[in-house]
């Protein structure tokens, strides 16, 4: 018993100096972060937004305490076992502490200071570029840091400081071991488990909920404030994940070969699309691009895309005004205008349908990719950008989520808004887990096309977030009760209080949706504003597919409201409503529709709205399924979508190739 007490005060001894050296971490961070932010925010600008310091302070620890506790884990593990097998071998774990210390928090202080110049050169914090410095070679990058920076001065500093490190851990040593007296036993045994469980929720950087994310960055509507709030190590990790992730080149000669052609000809004629002499590149960029009409328009419409979180198509079909209310508002509007119901995301996600409508890219994650930094003429935004709109992407959440600031900045994008911008500007706004809520999102959408000057449309692409899981709306909301027709559906799976929470997420979403497009129709924007409306993806967790037809599985509506100069007839809407599509073919339909200067704009889909066309030659495309109707041959209509996207692919990678040489 009595060599059990000594062992677990010798533990306790261990802890304690751990704790003391994490506090020289912290401390070295603070320093960091006070230095950033006043070298990049003025005191004025600190003292405007002087409401988003507490949380600043709050979630810039959490960081702080994240890192650390990462790079603690060794040596707590340590500290749990090493003192049972006695003193010496504590004594020996204790002077293990101090040199890894020593070592962890000079790289530490070098990687700080080093961010500083990373900062100054390139406007940023930590991203992939910092590792460009490495494929250089050693001697290469040595030569670089001492002919940029002040690599001596530097270097003596971090000498320095890892000696007062040292000196300070024997000190740090005899207060860590007085400590263990006062701890008995069951006390340090105690304690032990809660460290434990502490280190483990600080590695979360989370009490519950989601782990710490970058959408913690965002606490104010100052860039310079919220890009003080990560430390080098966040920034770092993040940094080198997405590096990790880019994307492997090819040659055009393997992507071909993969897919079993001998060609890019031939992959343009199973594509059906236009042929031109050339080189590889020449002829992909004359395959996937058209050009817009040339003639004078009266005046070029304002347009919003709006990307609806999992607003499902087949939920939308179990509406019902008398039994079952879940369109509310909306219901009005989708009878009114355009409502395409054979229709479908490419992409099962937000992310990747919001990177499909903005990019149109072939992969996945590619706002997480080195090369978001780069700007492509097959942005969404590109053709409108070029004829003079004004572009913004607005959404209730943090925009640093996966990267999209950052990504649609660089992607003909002037503006890129989300929660503390929508906040600010709209009085009473509340906020979920998640986002703001929609109906604050969809207010802040309107005061911004009406608040708008004349003198350049506006070209915005909205996200909402509402519906979608932890659930939480606003406290006043008012929805329609959800009937024995929604809870007893065979259409439906879960227990009765996961089917409310995707109940109410649908009708939430739909009645504010709406009353944004009644307000908007009693307004002077709906005589030059188009609107279109699509999902994500389909609803998931609740639809029982033993039952949904097979189709719906990937289903979201499409619903489009033209003001009067491009009104359809009656008509002219059912047919249009009868089509097939995809989000491949937003982009396809709008360009040529209001804009008219011969810009160029990816064109891979088909133009929904063509009443010269016929109507079985369209169908709806997804990375799962194809839809077409019945006379179509599907297996031929698939290997089509297939040749398009391997060409949009070898696009991508011709221009990845040539940013890789740069």
């Amino acid at each position: 018993m009595k060599g059990r007490g000594v062992s677990t005060a010798l533990m306790l001894g261990l802890y304690a100096q751990i704790w003391l050296y994490q506090i020289i971490g912290l401390i070295i961070f603070v320093v960091a972060r006070t230095i950033h932010l006043f070298a990049n925010a003025t005191l004025e600008t600190v003292a405007t937004h002087s409401d988003s310091i507490p949380l600043f302070l709050w979630n810039s620890w959490r960081f702080d305490i994240q890192a650390l506790s990462y790079i603690s884990v060794p040596v707590i593990l340590a500290s749990l076992v090493v003192p049972w097998f006695g003193s010496k071998a504590t004594e020996r774990c204790s002077s293990f502490l101090r040199r890894y210390y020593v070592v962890l928090l000079t790289v530490l202080s070098a990687l700080v200071t080093a961010e500083f110049f990373f900062y100054d050169n390139f406007g940023s914090r930590y991203n992939v570029v910092f590792f460009d410095f490495f494929d250089e070679g050693p001697w290469s990058l040595v030569q670089t840091m001492w002919q940029d920076y002040p690599f001596l001065r530097i270097l003596l500093s971090l000498i320095v400081l890892g000696a007062v490190i040292y000196f300070i851990g024997k000190y740090i040593s005899r207060i860590g071991f007085s400590m263990r007296k006062y701890f008995g036993v069951a006390a340090t045994i105690i304690l032990s488990l809660l460290i434990a469980v502490t280190t483990f929720v600080c590695m979360r950087g989370s009490v519950k909920g989601y782990t710490l994310q970058v959408e913690a960055f965002m606490v104010s509507t100052d860039d310079n404030i919220n890009n003080a709030v990560p430390n080098a190590i966040y920034m770092l990790k993040k940094a080198y994940k997405e590096r990790a992730n880019s994307f492997r080149l090819f040659s055009d000669e393997a992507l071909l070969a993969r897919e079993g052609f001998s060609s890019i000809d031939e992959v343009i004629d199973v594509a059906g699309l236009p042929h031109t002499d050339g080189t590889n590149e020449e002829k992909c960029e004359a395959a996937l691009f058209g050009t817009t009409p040339v003639g004078d328009t009266l005046r070029r419409p304002n347009v919003l895309l709006i990307l609806s979180e999992s607003w499902s198509t087949f939920l939308s079909t179990m509406d019902s005004n008398n039994k079952l209310d879940l369109l509310c508002s909306l219901r009005q509007h989708l009878q009114e205008d355009i409502f395409l119901q054979n229709f479908q995301s490419v992409r099962n996600g937000t992310i990747y349908s919001l990177e499909t409508l903005t990019l149109t890219m072939p992969y996945m994650r590619f706002f997480n990719s080195r090369y978001r930094f780069e700007s492509f003429p097959s942005s969404i935004a590109y053709p409108f950008k070029q004829e003079g709109y004004s572009t913004s992407f607005i959404t209730g959440i943090d925009p640093t989520w996966e990267n999209v600031q950052e990504g649609l900045r660089n992607q003909s994008f002037d503006a890129v808004v989300g929660r503390q911008d929508i906040m600010h500007s709209i009085e009473g706004s509340t906020t979920s887990a998640i986002g703001v809520y929609d109906e604050f999102l969809m207010q802040y959408i309107f005061e911004w096309l009406n608040n708008a000057d004349d003198v350049n449309p506006q070209f915005v692409v909205a996200l909402t977030t509402t519906n979608h899981p932890p659930f939480t709306y606003p406290d006043n909301m008012q929805l329609p009760p959800l009937t024995d027709e929604w809870y007893n559906s065979k259409y439906l799976i879960g227990e009765k209080d996961v089917l409310r929470k995707y109940g109410i997420g649908a009708q939430y979403a739909n009645k504010s949706i709406g009353y944004f497009l009644t307000r908007f129709k009693s307004s002077p924007l709906a005589d030059n504003t188009i609107v279109i409306v699509t999902g994500d993806h389909n609803v998931r967790s609740i639809l029982n597919y033993d039952e949904v037809p097979e189709q719906m599985r990937y289903s979201v509506p499409l619903y489009i409201y033209l003001p009067p100069k491009y009104a359809l007839t009656e008509a002219q809407k059912e047919r249009v409503s009868r089509r097939y599509g995809s989000h491949y073919d937003i982009l396809s339909t709008i360009a040529p529709l209001v804009l008219r200067n011969g810009t160029r704009y990816l064109n891979v889909g088909q133009n929904l709205l063509d009443m010269t066309a016929e109507d079985d030659r369209y169908f709806s495309y997804s990375e799962k399924q194809l839809l077409a109707p019945k006379e179509a041959d599907t297996d031929s209509l698939m290997r089509k979508m297939k040749a398009r996207e391997l060409l949009m692919e070898i696009y991508y990678q011709q221009h990845f190739r040539q940013q890789s040489k740069k």
